[in-house]
């Protein structure tokens, strides 16, 4: 029955799972209504352009990217806000595919590419729940019969749940530029406003609160937060970090850049230079030696067995020092003055005893027998 009619071949071609209908006793010649606003078939070379659009669309909205090596070529990337390309410095490494060497080769790659909302997805060419009666076959004496719509589905909008500890991270931390010296315009959440705000960029490192745009900064942080279920930091999370602080071997990394870096050897308890590379690595790696010793040394951040130490217990332990010093100067002191003052009592005793005895001339004198008086001569 497929030579019966033209129309019906057209209907074979549009909707090849209908030919398992029972067309038994047809009388009318058969046609085909589409459906309103369906798409047209469209040629190969029109999809090949649209799927080649399509690339470069998702290639011109990715974010830029410096990467974490240190070196600083000047390169080009599309912002999608703006919808202009612009320049900004490249570390060398760790790149993606929105990097571009000139600007003609940007605005020639990405020209006219905008924002995709993170909703919006490629419309389909039939609706994925649409009702066998999306075609309808009608016959030419009783005229053209509307299809059906099928009943809409709508479910309420959940509400979205973070937990404190995710929320603390992702929006409540302060902006940090970096240590890179681009000049990117990134989004933070500022939760004391419950707002979304611009801050520049340095490229590099960071926190997780960094957002490219205004929108996905408010749908990452516009969230209900969970009471936290971790009280107390576990004995092994500290270890490991104090492990991967100051316990882990120097690590140069793969690249090849010559950064001098401190690490922290435990054997010696000093802190050794080492070159590092610009890349990866590990958590051992200081730019000071200062810094070094100040985290992990036993007068450091971590005590002996690799928890952080408590800073109230180093300010009490400084405090009771400081007494005990202040009290033995000051005993010192006493015992020096009463010393001093008992030394000038004994030395007026003696003085005044001096004044009391009579002068050894005068006493002689005193003592002397008076001559007799001589007889006189007649």
């Amino acid at each position: 029955r497929l030579g019966r009619t033209c129309s019906l071949c057209c209907f074979c071609f549009l909707l090849p799972a209908a030919l398992a209908r029972n067309w038994e006793g047809a009388e009318e010649k058969l046609r085909v209504v589409p459906l309103l606003g369906a798409a047209e078939p469209r040629s190969n070379h029109t999809n090949n352009t649209n799927n080649t659009n399509n690339t470069n669309n998702l290639r011109c909205r990715l974010p830029v990217k410096v990467g974490s090596c240190r070196a600083a070529f000047t390169r080009f990337y599309y912002d999608v806000s703006n919808q202009s390309c612009r320049s900004f410095t490249y570390g060398g490494c760790e790149a993606n595919s929105n990097n571009f060497q000139s600007q003609e080769k940007c605005e020639e790659a990405c020209s006219g590419a905008t924002v995709l909302p993170d909703e919006s997805t490629p419309a389909p060419l039939l609706p994925a729940k649409a009702s066998r009666r999306a075609l309808s076959f009608v016959s030419n004496a009783e005229g053209p019969v509307e299809s059906e719509p099928a009943p809409s589905e709508s479910t309420p909008p959940q509400e979205k749940e973070m937990s404190a500890e995710d929320f603390a991270e992702l929006c409540g931390a302060e902006p940090q530029v970096g240590p890179c010296r681009a000049a990117l315009q990134q989004w933070y959440y500022n939760s004391k406003s419950g707002s979304c705000q611009t801050f520049i960029y340095g490229g590099c490192r960071g926190n997780r609160n960094n957002y490219v745009s205004e929108e996905s900064c408010m749908d990452t942080c516009s969230v209900k937060v969970l009471r936290s279920s971790k009280k107390v930091a576990d004995v092994d999370e500290v270890s490991k970090e104090y492990k991967d602080s100051c316990m882990a071997t120097s690590d140069p990394g793969p690249c090849r850049a010559a950064f001098p870096m401190f690490y922290y050897d435990p054997n010696t308890a000093t802190c050794r230079p080492f070159f590092y590379g610009g890349c990866r690595g590990n958590q051992n790696r200081y730019s000071a030696a200062e810094e070094c010793m100040s985290r992990c040394s036993r007068a450091g951040s971590f005590d002996t067995r690799g928890k952080p130490r408590d800073r109230w217990t180093a300010a009490v332990f400084l405090f009771v020092t400081l007494a005990a010093i202040s009290v033995l100067l000051l005993a010192t002191l006493v015992i020096i003055t009463l010393r001093r003052h008992g030394l000038s009592r004994r030395l007026s005793s003696i003085s005044d005893k001096e004044g009391l005895l009579p002068d050894e001339q005068s006493s002689l004198e005193s003592l002397t027998v008076p001559e007799s008086p001589k007889p006189d001569k007649a």
